[in-house]
């Protein structure tokens, strides 16, 4: 045979067993048991119960518990599965009973029928080895919190990026003036650019927000198996396996003070879960901006425009809709939601343990994913190619008596009222009134409008 096709069949050959179940009985069953959603769970997160098992036969393999050669045929297996090379192995679905189990033995059963792939033997067995010394309580917790911290990451570096377009924005407009508003009424002057300079710090705090998440992760219940006694572990066993385990993920993990209380309190996702919560409300107050000062064009206030992404309609021609604004305001009321489930799985718990971690990471790692999608693609493509309309500010400016309480100071309270009441009943401006009462000239007017300590103020 020809060495172009012996490779060939080697290709084949292993072709053909990739494509065989790796999983065992166990994933079988829950197949069977939990037909729910028709959405297997998160691959991020059988990758990360993969770098869990890789930590755990490395420590077991140190205590002298774990066969070296059995240890390294189930690390070679964890590689592959974090190369995502075994992907389509996980296929149990994201709801189920069991506070996880089953998501953990498609993981153990997966890498047994691969580690003894590789090791080319029959006897690696998904409990008594690549299990060993470890608990679904323990591990797939462990693992979540390790998706989140992975998450939180790519999401901070999108929100890092939408808060310098923001004050990209707040620069770029600092010289438009423009109408302020309280109760959606005109009230007082205001700079497109200083609005902008408002989300822009806004968005800052919620940054902030998202760093802080990150330490209250960082604590784990690694070795406390099944309640969190360390029942079948060891206290060395603990210790050792977090070390492994934050060299491998780069994070600094460490086990819990208390390894049964983070066996049944699994309140940190919560309280990411909240944070984000806060976030969208934020969110959907900026995105309910923008599309307010975008409406129109010709019947809204139309202070701003976005790029016209797509057709608005099917049926009205050259209709432009604030599609991204719109997506952005969808993404933050599915998170709403997702809060509220994850609330009430988090609450729900009975003595030692939680069992609703699987409908917990369900909500958590969609609530983290589309926050990070839906932010990146309305920073690309809605707050990038955002445009101020100048003249339609200016037109609204003028027309408005915004300015009035400027004059307040210099003209008292009850004459800037009279001043009002007269652009109201003939449809003047403030300025063409205050000019036609004598009360000053138009150039004294417009350089008390201009008065930096009015509109540059940061």
């Amino acid at each position: 045979m020809s060495p172009e096709a012996q490779l060939l069949k080697q290709q084949q050959e292993a072709t053909t067993i990739f494509s065989m179940p790796l999983y065992q009985k166990e994933t079988q069953k829950a197949l069977e048991n939990f037909p729910i959603t028709g959405v297997p769970f998160s691959l991020q997160l059988a990758h990360a119960i993969a770098a869990v098992k890789w930590a755990a036969a490395e420590a077991n393999k140190r205590h002298h518990s774990l066969d070296p050669a059995i240890a390294k045929a189930i690390q070679e297996a964890c590689k592959e599965i974090i190369e995502n090379k075994h992907n389509e192995q996980f296929v149990v679905d994201q709801i189920q009973g069991g506070a996880g189990t089953s998501i953990h033995m498609n993981l153990n059963e997966v890498i047994a029928s691969r580690a003894n792939m590789i090791a080319g033997r029959t006897d690696i067995h998904a409990i008594d080895h690549v299990n060993m010394g470890q608990s679904t309580n323990d591990v797939v917790p462990t693992a979540m919190k390790i998706t989140t911290l992975q998450l939180l990451r790519s999401l901070t570096e999108t929100y890092d990026t939408f808060g310098e377009v923001l004050e990209e924005k707040a620069n770029a407009f600092k010289d438009i003036l423009k109408v302020g508003r309280t109760h959606l009424q005109d009230a007082v002057p205001i700079t497109l650019g200083q609005q902008f300079a408002a989300h822009a710090s806004a968005a800052r705090n919620d940054l902030d927000r998202l760093q802080h998440l990150w330490e209250e992760l960082y604590s784990i219940n690694l070795g406390g198996t099944a309640v969190g006694t360390g029942l079948n572990s060891s206290r060395a066993y603990v210790d050792d396996v977090a070390l492994i385990l934050s060299q491998l993920t780069g994070y600094p993990l460490r086990p819990a003070d208390n390894l049964i209380a983070a066996t049944q309190y699994p309140d940190s996702f919560l309280t990411v879960s909240s944070t984000l919560t806060v976030i969208a409300a934020n969110l959907t107050k900026f995105a309910n901006d923008l599309r307010l000062l975008a409406s129109g064009p010709r019947s809204g206030l139309a202070e701003i425009q976005f790029e016209p992404r797509q057709k608005g309609s099917s049926i009205m021609p050259g209709k432009v809709n604030p599609v991204m604004a719109e997506t952005l305001n969808q993404v933050c009321f599915q998170m709403v939601g997702n809060n509220q489930t994850i609330f009430m799985a988090t609450q729900a718990g009975q003595f030692e343990l939680n069992v609703f971690l699987p409908i917990v990471a369900k909500n958590l790692f969609e609530s983290l994913t589309i926050l990070n999608n839906g932010l990146k693609a309305f920073t690309e493509y809605g707050l990038k190619t955002l445009q101020a309309n100048t003249r339609v500010c200016k037109k609204h400016f003028d027309e408005s008596y915004a300015a009035a309480t400027t004059l307040s100071p210099h003209i008292g309270y009850d004459k800037t009222t009279e001043v009002v009441r007269d652009v109201m009943e003939t449809g003047k401006t403030l300025k063409d009134v205050v000019v036609a009462r004598g009360i000053m000239t138009a150039q004294e007017y417009d350089i008390l409008i201009a008065d930096p300590s009015l509109t540059e103020l940061s």
